[in-house]
C-alpha cells in the first residue's frame, strides 16, 4: 500500500463511523491488515447471490452502486467512506445485492476474519452494522429517491453556490439599506460591525417595521433589524438546515463559517434555495400554512402534505424525523386554523368576543409530536379563572363557538373528531376547574372510573397563553407528590395497569395472534405495538414527575437515566418503537400511494420472511418491557382502558 494511499485512509477512518469508534490500538491493527482495490466502471464488486463473503468493502474513492437485479430495484449509491458487504458477513447465506462501480472508485477491503473479531470486540462497532442491517430490513421493499437521498443527506451548505454577502453598517439609513437591496437585487442584508455580526436586516423588516409604522426613511437598520440571528455552520446539510428551519419558524438562515458561527458569516440560505436545491419542501408549506387566507387553503395543503411525506421517506428520513416533521406542519395548520376561526368568529359576532387568555391544548399523539397520517383531533381548552359567574358565562359562550368552529376547521383538514375535543365542554373550562378535574383523576381509586384519561397527561399548548399550561403541569406534580406521600390506593400502578391491557400479538410460540378483516388476517400495529410502549413510558415519566416534554422517545431516554435497573428493557424499547413507527409510516405511506385511507391494520403475510421475523423480535421486546413494568408497579385490580 502506498503512503499517500496509507495516509488517505487513516484519515477517512479517523473521521468516519464506525472506525472512528474503536480505540486507537485497534485502527492500527486494522490499518496494517487491509488490501486496496482499484475498479473500473461497469466493473462489479459483488454478485448478487454469491455466497463467497470476502469482507467488508470501504469505499476510499468514486461510487459504487447497490441494486437488486432480480427486481430492478436500486437499493443505494455508495460514495467516499461508506461500507458494503457487512449483510453477507454477519447473516450468511447469499448475498443480496449486486455492487458495481458506476465510476472508478479504489475499495478498502477488510478480510471476514478481521471484521468478525472488531464485531465480537466492540460493541458500538456491532451496533452500527446491526442497526445498518435492520434498517435494510424494514425497507427491503421500499423504492428509494437515492440521489434525493445524497442530495438531503450528504450535501453540506458549503457545497452549494451562494452569491457573496451584501452587508451594511448599523448607522445606515433604511432609504439606503432599500436602494443596496434593489441594487444587489436580494432580500436582506447582515448588519456588521467591526467585523461581528449585529443582525440582519430584510425587506419584511423594512415592510413591517418602518413603512406600516410610518416611520422616517432615515431610520438607522439598528432599529429595524432582527436579532438574534438564526445561524446554521457550513458544515451542515441540506436536512440540518431544513429542520432548523422548521423548529424555529423562519425562513432564512445565516451560513457561517464552521466553529465561528458568531464572527464569520458566509451566506444566506433561504426557503427558496431549500425550494430550488430540492423541490418544494416542508418549510416552503409551513409558510403557505401561515399565509392561507381560508380553511379551503388549507384542506388544500394538508392534501399535498402527505405527497411530501412520500418523497422524504423515500429520500431515508428516519420515523422519528418524519414524526417532528408531521408533528410541525400539523401544529402549524391547527394554528392557522384557529386563527383563522378566531377573526372569522369576531367579524361574524362581534358582541360575543370576550378578552380573556386562552390556550389550545393538544392532547395524545398530538401532545407527544407523534402524529400519524390518520391521526384524529384530540384537544382541548384551557381559559383563565373569571372574576364572576356573569364573566364565566360570557367567556364560556364566546370559547364554546370558538372551539366549535376550529374543531370543523380540523375536520376539514383531515383530522377526524374523536371523544376529546374541546367543543365538548367537558373538555373546555377554566384553569381551577382543569386543576380540579385532575386532582380526581390522581385520587381516584377505582381504575373503572378513570376511564380514557391517559391521553390528557400527554398534554401540550399549541396556541395562544401557553403560561397556563405550565401552571396547570406544576399543580399536576404537586398533586402527585401529595398523593405519592398518602396511603391511598396508588395512581401509578393503576396506570400501569392500564399500559399492560395492549398485549403484543404473539402467542406463547411466537406465531402472530391475527384478526379478521375483510378477507385478510391483521394485527394492529398501533394497539399491539406502539401504544404498550407509549403507556409504559407515559408511567414512568409520571413516576418522573416529568411533563415537560411529552413525546415517547425522549421519555424513555429520560427514564434509562433515572432508573437504571431498566436500563435494558428500556433500550429494548427505544429499539422496539422506532422498529414499529418505522413500519407504521411506511405502511400508512404505501396505503396513501395506492389510493387507500391510512390504517393501522398490517397483515404479516405481506412482508418478508425476514421482516417477519424481525416483527417478532420487536413484539417480543415490547413484551419485555411491560413486564419490566408490571414487576416495578404492581398491577392494581380493575380494568383501565386507554
Amino acid at each position: 500500500m502506498s503512503s499517500s494511499i496509507a495516509h488517505r485512509l487513516r484519515t477517512l477512518f479517523e473521521s468516519t463511523p464506525p472506525f472512528s469508534m474503536l480505540p486507537p490500538e485497534a485502527l492500527e491493527e486494522i490499518l496494517t491488515d487491509i488490501s486496496i482495490e482499484y475498479y473500473q466502471t461497469g466493473e462489479i464488486l459483488l454478485e448478487q447471490g454469491s455466497t463467497t463473503h470476502r469482507g467488508l468493502y470501504i469505499v476510499e474513492s468514486g461510487t459504487v452502486r447497490l441494486m437488486d437485479v432480480e427486481n430492478q430495484r436500486l437499493i443505494d449509491k455508495l460514495g467516499e467512506g461508506e461500507t458494503f458487504g457487512a449483510f453477507g458477513l454477519i447473516k450468511g447465506g447469499m448475498t443480496i445485492y449486486e455492487a458495481k462501480a458506476i465510476e472508478p472508485a479504489v475499495c478498502a477491503l477488510l478480510k471476514g476474519d478481521r471484521f468478525h473479531a472488531l464485531y465480537d470486540r466492540y460493541e458500538d462497532f456491532a451496533n452500527f452494522f446491526e442497526s445498518d442491517f435492520q434498517r435494510y430490513v424494514r425497507h427491503i421493499d421500499k423504492e428509494m429517491d437515492v440521489s434525493g437521498a445524497h442530495l438531503l443527506f450528504s450535501r453540506r451548505l458549503n457545497q452549494f453556490v451562494h452569491r457573496g454577502l451584501v452587508t451594511c453598517a448599523p448607522d445606515t439609513t433604511a432609504q439606503q439599506a432599500a436602494r443596496l437591496m434593489r441594487k444587489e437585487s436580494v432580500d436582506s442584508l447582515i448588519v456588521m460591525h467591526e467585523g461581528r455580526m449585529q443582525g440582519i436586516l430584510t425587506d419584511g423588516d423594512l415592510r413591517n417595521k418602518l413603512v406600516a409604522r410610518g416611520q422616517s426613511p432615515e431610520t438607522p437598520v439598528r432599529r429595524l433589524m432582527s436579532h438574534p440571528v438564526h445561524a446554521i455552520p457550513a458544515d451542515a446539510s441540506l436536512f440540518e438546515a431544513m429542520m432548523q428551519m422548521l423548529h424555529a419558524g423562519v425562513n432564512r438562515l445565516v451560513v457561517m463559517q464552521p466553529g465561528d458561527r458568531a464572527h464569520a458569516p458566509l451566506a444566506v440560505l433561504t426557503d427558496r434555495d431549500v425550494a430550488h436545491y430540492r423541490g418544494q419542501d416542508p418549510v416552503a408549506t409551513t409558510q403557505r400554512i401561515q399565509n392561507a387566507p381560508s380553511i379551503k387553503e388549507l384542506v388544500s395543503i394538508r392534501a399535498a402534505t402527505s405527497e411530501q411525506l412520500l418523497r422524504l421517506y423515500r429520500q431515508g428520513v428516519q420515523p422519528e424525523m418524519l414524526n417532528q416533521i408531521m408533528s410541525v406542519v400539523y401544529d402549524r395548520l391547527a394554528i392557522r386554523v384557529l386563527e383563522l376561526a378566531e377573526s372569522e368568529l369576531r367579524a361574524a359576532s362581534p358582541d360575543l368576543y370576550v378578552d380573556v387568555p386562552w390556550v389550545w391544548m393538544s392532547l395524545g399523539s398530538g401532545g407527544r409530536q407523534e402524529m400519524a397520517l390518520n391521526s384524529q383531533q384530540h384537544n382541548a381548552l384551557l381559559y383563565a379563572n373569571p372574576a364572576s359567574a356573569e364573566e364565566g358565562a360570557r367567556a364560556e359562550a364566546w370559547l364554546a363557538a370558538l372551539a366549535t368552529r376550529a374543531g370543523e376547521g380540523l375536520a376539514s383538514c383531515g383530522f377526524s373528531l374523536s371523544p376529546f375535543v374541546a367543543k365538548d365542554a367537558r373538555w373546555r373550562k377554566p384553569l381551577r376547574e382543569w386543576k380540579l378535574l385532575y386532582r380526581g383523576w390522581i385520587h381516584e381509586s377505582e381504575a373503572e372510573a378513570l376511564g380514557q384519561v391517559g391521553l390528557f397527561f400527554d398534554l401540550r399548548g399549541i396556541y395562544g397563553a401557553r403560561e397556563l399550561v405550565d401552571e396547570l403541569k406544576t399543580d399536576i406534580i404537586d398533586v402527585l407528590n401529595v398523593q405519592a406521600m398518602t396511603e391511598q390506593r396508588p395512581f401509578l400502578p393503576l396506570l400501569a395497569a392500564g399500559a399492560l391491557q395492549h398485549k403484543p400479538p404473539l402467542s406463547f410460540f411466537k406465531r402472530f395472534v391475527l384478526q379478521r378483516t375483510g378477507d385478510r388476517h391483521t394485527f394492529d400495529i398501533r394497539e399491539t405495538g406502539i401504544l404498550p410502549i407509549v403507556e409504559a413510558a407515559r408511567v414512568l415519566a409520571l413516576e418522573m414527575r416529568q411533563l415537560e416534554s411529552t413525546n415517547t422517545i425522549e421519555r424513555l431516554r429520560a427514564a434509562a437515566n433515572a432508573f437504571p435497573e431498566m436500563d435494558r428493557a428500556l433500550g429494548d424499547a427505544l429499539e422496539a418503537y422506532r422498529h414499529l413507527i418505522d413500519f407504521r409510516v411506511e405502511h400508512q405511506l404505501r396505503s396513501f400511494e395506492a389510493g387507500e385511507t391510512p390504517h393501522n391494520r398490517i397483515d404479516p403475510s405481506s412482508l418478508r420472511k425476514v421482516q417477519q421475523n424481525l416483527m417478532r423480535n420487536v413484539f417480543s421486546q415490547v413484551a419485555d418491557f411491560q413486564e419490566a413494568l408490571s414487576k416495578r408497579h404492581a398491577p392494581a385490580k380493575g380494568r383501565f382502558r386507554n
